[in-house]
């Protein structure tokens, strides 16, 4: 039996820049506005506008077209962190989605596991999500491509999203 929506409340369905990270940030608002998106999920790593925070707030506002979700890389450093958390801010996006570094990154791995609990103390507001990799190993051996593939890890130990 299917569940009976939550009444007043619709999917959304947010389109993110990552896959057209080739495209100026000005043609894909408009492109994905006209397609009937609710709203951009915003990869800050893929596009050089993304790092601007001024320049993407009027986007967002001359396209009246919100940005959602604010996407970090995989490679996840201060500086990067900081940008998204004020582009959350100034464009009212609530949360922050995180690539999962591949394996072999312990800097990117250790920043994460050291930071997660100060950002989400620190920024109520915003929720911290991890994107699941894709289940895959490095080749013909059982190391793990990337860090967080466990989904009950990122949910019970790191307290995020999935």
């Amino acid at each position: 039996m299917a569940e009976e929506p939550i009444a007043g409340k619709k999917a959304e369905f947010l389109f993110s820049t990552d896959a057209l990270s080739g495209y100026g940030l000005d043609l894909v608002f408009e492109l994905v506005q006209e397609a009937g998106f609710d709203g951009i999920d915003l990869a800050v790593w893929k596009n050089f506008d993304s790092l601007n925070v001024n320049y993407v707030k009027k986007l967002s506002e001359k396209h009246n077209f919100p940005v959602k979700v604010i996407q970090t890389s995989d490679n996840l450093n201060d500086t990067e962190i900081t940008r998204a958390i004020d582009l959350c801010y100034a464009l009212g996006a609530d949360t922050i989605a995180i690539n999962a570094p591949t394996f072999f990154n312990m800097k990117a791995f250790n920043f994460i596991t050291d930071n997660i609990s100060h950002w989400r103390s620190e920024h109520k507001d915003i929720h911290f999500t991890i994107i699941n990799p894709e289940d895959a190993n490095l080749f013909a051996l059982p190391i793990p491509t990337y860090h967080f593939s466990n989904m009950m890890e990122v949910i019970r130990k790191y307290l995020c999203y999935l």
